[in-house]
């Protein structure tokens, strides 16, 4: 991160990360509605197209999950919270925010919450 001013390079970081999962989001919007059976359609044709959809939609909450996150981090940011681990108080290792800018828990929580 920025020697200049962290918390501004974090708040940055974060709201391209919160564009970049929108985005990637509303592209994945349209193949996660389910194929529909109809005669024109083969069975294995059908199967191929629900299994492709699982993943999409799994992908999909994946996503919606890291967007929470991130916007949660966010929110710490403009709290004033933001590097601080939201169960003990101490000091996120800026490595680890570097990694994943979004992290709630330093490294002890995180292994002790068994996240």
């Amino acid at each position: 991160m920025s020697d200049c001013d962290p918390l501004a390079e974090a708040k940055r970081i974060l709201k391209d990360l919160e564009d970049e999962i929108v985005e990637r989001l509303e592209a994945t919007k349209e193949s996660a509605d389910g194929p529909v059976m109809n005669s024109a359609v083969g069975r294995l044709t059908y199967m191929d197209a629900y299994q492709q959809q699982q993943v999409t939609l799994h992908a999909r909450r994946q996503l919606q999950s890291r967007l929470s996150a991130v916007r949660a981090a966010l929110q710490r940011a403009k709290e004033g919270t933001y590097g601080r681990c939201v169960e003990c108080g101490a000091a996120i290792p800026p490595e680890r925010l570097e990694y994943m800018p979004e992290a709630p828990f330093c490294l002890k929580c995180k292994d002790r919450l068994g996240r």
